[in-house]
This record gives structure tokens, sequence and C-alpha cells, in this order.
């Protein structure tokens, strides 16, 4: 076999394993392509996943604290109809101690006194 003959048998060879090559390449550009669209739908998941953890733990935190403001508040409603009860039966006196208000001062008789002896001025 000539040296001519033994290098175009090498170039065939090295032709072949090029399209080898180019074939493997083709092949892991598929895998890669393949093994991204894998991890993009994992972690989607994995990220819906932890969205929804931390959702629920801050609903739940939201759901007792509502509930803490709600007793708070009817205890403070019925905190302010037993006074006001208690004003209306004499036991105390509701405008000196209502919340968020400023207290009334007393007023200066109980009783409004109409005076009859006095003409009205439409009559005159």
């Amino acid at each position: 076999m000539s040296e001519v003959d033994r290098l175009e048998v090498a170039v065939g060879e090295c032709r072949e394993m090029i399209r080898e090559a180019h074939a493997a390449t083709k092949d892991l550009r598929t895998a890669v392509r393949e093994a991204k669209k894998e991890m993009s739908a994992l972690a989607r998941d994995e990220v819906a996943a932890q969205v929804q953890a931390e959702v629920s733990r801050q609903l739940e935190e939201l759901g007792m604290r509502t509930s803490e403001a709600i007793s708070a508040a009817t205890q403070k409603v019925i905190a302010e109809f037993d006074r006001f009860g208690e004003s209306l039966l004499g036991k105390e006196t509701y405008w000196q101690k209502a919340s968020g208000r400023r207290a009334a001062p007393r007023p200066d008789t109980d009783v409004i006194e109409l005076d009859a002896a006095q003409p009205s001025e439409d009559s005159g």
C-alpha cells in the first residue's frame, strides 16, 4: 500500500470520526435541552410548593391575629355595654368613664325646670 493510499484511508477514517462526533454532539444537545425542560418543570413545582407553604403559614398567622383582635374587640364592646347598663341602673356615671370619649361634665340639674309664669315672646 502506498503512502497516498494510507493517507486516503486515514482521511476517510477521520471523516467518519467527525460524522460520529457531530452525531454525538447533536445527541448531547438534545439531552441538554430535555434536561433543561425537566429541571425547569421541577423548579417550577418546587417554587410553587414553597410559595404555597409560605402562603398557608401567613394565612394561619393572619387567622390567629384576626381571632385575637375579634376577641379583644368583643370583650371591649361587652365591657362598654356592661358599663352603660350599670349607668342606666345608677351604679356608675357612664358619661364620665366612657372609653374613647372625653368625659362630659355632669349636668347641674337632673331635671329641667319649666317656668310657666314667663309669657312666651309669640303671645306679645
